[in-house]
């Protein structure tokens, strides 16, 4: 089968990138010729390495020059490849492959992020994949055919993104473990809200914050605010999670909205309990609260009870460990590629 993954860009700290970069070089390890469009980004190398044959698209939503200009590099990559499949994940290029669907080309959209403005435009496709049941609904209500509509949840245990040998962080413990983009959306100042409470009985809890973002000088002043500075350290931007998962106690994601997010998937394959937000496709994830603990959104002093109860209780702290870890064996990228292999093999 000849695949051809569409993106803006193919850099880091994004999670579009990274399941597309797993997908990709995945696949032309399972055999499938693969092509990937993209402007720039850091994984070009890894992908040229491994087989994937990547062509140059401008971003098209970046000015009318470069739209005109991302038109005729699609039209050459795709002449030059002669996809089966045409596999778009971001809306920009949903725009660009209109035409071709028009023409008989298959197109199959990954819906990411449902709360995007622009997600209605991942609808316009032979198939339209999503990370969970909420953007299933939403694609529902935009009107796609639920004949058209699959759901795929995200894995990446075995990414070729990272490499086979780690060496786990020396962490100060009872460590406490969040990775994420320091946005809004990822409730990193409920989480150091939640933190400040738990350090007035647990003073000896340390949090670990890995991830990059617009508001992470806007974290470290309120952690100094909150007065918790000492124990709650800002790691930055991390290549590979598992050097800290394996190394945490407990992981936590606080988001107030995630689809489906990889680092649930690798917190799970690491063994850590979990504490997360009962929303989008974190509960899917956990197995409805059977492995990890679910608590409502933007809720900071519940939050740091239920870490309470876990740092207070060592066997309680140890099952939920173990109840992480049961089942992690189906996030493997390559369950999600045999998952998408049957969606392709539906239209060709």
């Amino acid at each position: 089968m000849r695949i051809m993954h569409l993106l803006n860009h193919c850099g880091k700290a994004n999670g579009h990138v990274n399941v597309s970069v797993d997908l990709a070089i995945t696949q032309h390890s399972m055999g499938h010729d693969v092509g990937y469009t993209c402007a720039s980004g850091d994984f070009i190398p890894l992908l040229e390495s491994a087989g994937v044959k990547v062509y140059h698209v401008e971003q098209p939503h970046r000015g009318i020059g470069k739209f005109l200009r991302a038109n005729l590099q699609l039209n050459r990559a795709i002449r030059d490849f002669a996809p089966d499949i045409l596999h778009v994940h971001m809306a920009a290029q949903s725009v660009l492959v209109q035409p071709y669907r028009l023409l008989g080309h298959k197109v199959v959209t990954t819906l990411h992020n449902e709360f995007d403005r622009s997600a209605w435009l991942m609808g316009r496709a032979s198939r339209v994949v999503t990370v969970g049941q909420t953007g299933f609904e939403v694609m529902r209500k935009s009107h796609v055919p639920v004949r058209k509509l699959r759901q795929v949840q995200n894995g990446s245990i075995g990414s070729p993104r990272l490499p086979a040998a780690f060496t786990p962080a020396d962490l100060a413990h009872p460590a406490i473990l969040t990775v994420c983009g320091m946005h809004p959306r990822k409730g990193v100042a409920d989480l150091l809200n939640a933190f400040a409470l738990l350090r007035k009985t647990n003073p000896d809890a340390h949090l670990y914050l890995a991830g990059e973002g617009p508001m992470l000088q806007e974290y470290k002043a309120q952690a100094e605010t909150l007065g918790i500075g000492d124990h709650a350290h800002f790691l930055g931007f991390c290549s590979d999670p598992r050097q800290y998962l394996f190394a945490a106690d407990i992981f936590v994601l606080a988001s107030h909205a995630d689809p489906g997010p990889l680092v649930i998937a690798e917190a799970r394959h690491a063994g850590n309990a979990i504490v997360a937000s009962n929303v989008d496709g974190i509960p899917a994830m956990l197995d409805h609260g059977e492995a990890g603990i679910l608590i409502p959104p933007k809720q900071p002093e519940l939050l740091a009870s239920t870490l309470r109860n876990l740092l207070d209780d060592p066997s309680k702290l140890a099952e939920y460990r173990a109840r992480s870890k049961r089942g992690a064996e189906r996030f493997t990228i390559e369950r999600v590629c045999r998952d998408m292999e049957k969606i392709y093999g539906e239209l060709i």
